[in-house]
């Protein structure tokens, strides 16, 4: 005897296309309305981990640039502040140690902003009643955090050296010098990266490589990289074609365009190239407008965009820790010894 489902599923099949991606849409839609982390955010503690990880790489991003402006970001960090007294005070007995990190990262910006004979007394007063409160001494708080600063040469060796220093080598970088990286670089870039698996072997992505002033004004309707979009001297949009996929495969063009990305990413560091990825993650009246403006095709999706260029002789990234794996992998079944 068919359950409902399999009888839905039956009746769904039969259905014109267009109107099954229409359920679909209605379907991501629901999914939408109940786990996006812009709605109710504070319920669930998933949303505001990630949202409160969200607003403490804002401060790290801020002290890896070039020329940040003195005693910036200490509405940021107040604001930080009370979420995570918030937080505290909502999930605090369930899960304490998530607030490791982001305390962390305020003791590294006071820290910077010492050095700089910023006075940030009144924020470290209420950083300690927030330490206070969540039962951690800020003594105790040593994760990495901050930046770091490090030289082209360093990275460059390191990322020739094996894959896992490559891995751990690649960092976002946001300083470049003014020269355009060479045609035969970026090619041999774009040669490694076609190695990446894709759907059934489709290889449905595309590339757009914009250098200086278009580079700049993509960069400026992204809107992501205020402070030193300016600097990169060169930007190249991932994108995946539509058409490369069936009606079984709506998403799949996303998949496949950001393994394409990440491989290209991980080529540019592996060639000496600085590279920092810009998020396309908008709503698609500006994607659509940005898209129309900088010629690329309506049936292409744009991923994401990377910023890349030769790195100036010495550069600073933020040092972004990465969760233990036992908080982000499930084994299904027992893994073997």
């Amino acid at each position: 005897m068919m359950t409902f489902t399999q009888i839905c599923s039956g009746i769904r099949a039969r259905l014109p296309l267009a109107l099954q991606f229409l359920i679909e849409t209605l379907s991501y839609w629901r999914r939408l309305c109940r786990y996006n982390a812009s709605i109710r955010t504070d319920r669930d503690i998933r949303k505001m981990q990630y949202t409160l990880l969200r607003e403490t790489h804002v401060i790290e991003k801020g002290m890896s640039m070039q020329n940040p402006r003195r005693g910036f970001g200490q509405e940021k960090v107040r604001a930080l502040m009370e979420r995570l007294r918030k937080y505290n005070r909502i999930y605090g007995s369930l899960e304490k140690d998530f607030l490791y990190r982001p305390l962390t990262t305020i003791k590294s910006y006071f820290a910077f902003q010492h050095k700089e004979q910023v006075d940030v007394s009144e924020l470290e007063t209420l950083y300690a009643k927030l330490c206070e409160e969540a039962g951690i001494s800020a003594d105790s708080l040593s994760l990495p955090a901050g930046i770091k600063t490090s030289t082209a040469d360093a990275l460059k060796q390191e990322a020739r050296s094996d894959f896992s220093s490559l891995l751990y080598g690649r960092h976002s970088i946001r300083y470049f010098k003014e020269e355009l990286p060479s045609k035969d670089m970026l090619d041999e870039a774009l040669t490694l990266a076609s190695r990446t698996p894709s759907a059934c072997n489709r290889q449905a992505w595309h590339t757009h490589i914009y250098f200086g002033d278009e580079c700049h004004e993509l960069l400026r309707m992204q809107d992501g990289c205020k402070g030193f979009f300016q600097d990169i001297p060169c930007c190249i949009v991932v994108t995946a074609d539509m058409k490369g996929f069936l009606g079984h495969e709506p998403f799949q063009c996303y998949v496949d365009g950001g393994l394409y990305a990440q491989n290209l990413i991980n080529a540019l560091h592996f060639l000496g190239l600085g590279s920092i990825p810009l998020s396309c993650g908008f709503m698609s009246d500006k994607l659509l407008q940005m898209q129309k403006r900088f010629d690329i095709p309506d049936n292409e999706v744009m991923v994401v965009i990377i910023g890349t260029g030769y790195m100036t002789d010495e550069v600073k990234f933020a040092v972004s820790d990465r969760q233990p794996t036992h908080l982000t992998n499930v084994y299904h079944s027992p893994p073997l010894p």
